[in-house]
C-alpha cells in the first residue's frame, strides 16, 4: 500500500507540475530569444502556481468555470445524453474521492456506508462510460482534428502533437482504464474466482484507478482549460532540445 500512496503523489503532483509549467513557459515565450527554451526559474514558476491557484477559487472563477462545463456539455451532450455525461462526471468525482480517501487515511480500507456507495456509484459509471462512448467515440477517431495548435502539451516527448490529439489519446486512455475498472470490480465479486485472483484483481483496480484518475486530469486540462493566450511561436514551447536555463 505505501508503495501505491507514493505512487499515487508522485504521479498526479508530477503531472500538475508538468502541465502547469507548461503554460507557465507558454504565458512567457513571447518574451523569449527566438529558437530557444523561455528561461525557466522555480521560484519564479511557484509564485506564478500560488498566484493562478489563489485565482481558482474565487467565486468569479468558479461561476466562469461552472458555464464553461455547462456550455462544453449542452453542446456536446444535447438532451438526455446530458444525464449520461453528468452522471459520468458524478460517479467518477465520488470514486475518486472515496478511493483516495480511504487509501490514504484509513489502513483498514473502504467499509460499510462508503463501500456500498463507492460499488453503486461503479454500477452508474459504467452504464454512463457506455453511454458517452456510444455517442461520442466517432468524435475521437482517426483523422478528426481541432482547430487548436498548441503543441506543447506532449513535450519533451512528443514534440508534433496538437491539443486535440492529446485530448483524443486522453479520452481513449479513459475509455481503457474505466473498463479495466468495471471489470476487475465484478471479476473480484464472483465466485467464480479463487480468493488470490479476487485479491490479485483488487491490486490492478488500484492501479487503474491511479491510471484513470490521470488520464481525467489530462483530458480536463487539454479541453476545458483554454491555452495561454501569449504563446507565440510553439518552438519556444517545444524546441529540438529540451533545456531549462
Amino acid at each position: 500500500m505505501l508503495a501505491f500512496l507514493l505512487l499515487a503523489v508522485l504521479s498526479v503532483g508530477g503531472l500538475v507540475v508538468r502541465q502547469s509549467s507548461l503554460r507557465y513557459r507558454a504565458a512567457n515565450a513571447a518574451d523569449a530569444a527566438q529558437g530557444k527554451a523561455p528561461a525557466f526559474s522555480w521560484p519564479a514558476y511557484f509564485s506564478w502556481l500560488r498566484k493562478r491557484g489563489r485565482e481558482m477559487w474565487t467565486k468569479k472563477t468558479l461561476s466562469r468555470a461552472w458555464a464553461v462545463l455547462k456550455s462544453w456539455s449542452t453542446d456536446h451532450y444535447p438532451g438526455p445524453l446530458g444525464w449520461a455525461f453528468a452522471g459520468l462526471v458524478a460517479s467518477f468525482l465520488y470514486q475518486a474521492a472515496s478511493g483516495l480517501a480511504f487509501a490514504f487515511f484509513v489502513p483498514r480500507g473502504m467499509f460499510g456506508l462508503a463501500l456500498l456507495a463507492h460499488v453503486g456509484s461503479g454500477g452508474l459509471f459504467a452504464l454512463s462510460l457506455a453511454a458517452v462512448l456510444f455517442w461520442r467515440a466517432r468524435d475521437y477517431g482517426p483523422g478528426k482534428t481541432g482547430s487548436s495548435t498548441f503543441s506543447g502539451f506532449a513535450c519533451p516527448v512528443f514534440k508534433n502533437l496538437s491539443r486535440s490529439e492529446v485530448g483524443k489519446m486522453a479520452f481513449w486512455a479513459l475509455a481503457f482504464f474505466g473498463f479495466i475498472q468495471i471489470a476487475t470490480a465484478l471479476g473480484s465479486m464472483l465466485p467464480v474466482f479463487t480468493f488470490r485472483a479476487q485479491v490479485a484483481m483488487i491490486g490492478i483496480h488500484r492501479y487503474s484507478a491511479l491510471a484513470l484518475l490521470l488520464s481525467a486530469l489530462l483530458f480536463a486540462d487539454v479541453v476545458f482549460l483554454p491555452p495561454p493566450k501569449k504563446y507565440g511561436d510553439t518552438s519556444l514551447i517545444c524546441p529540438q532540445k529540451w533545456t531549462d536555463k
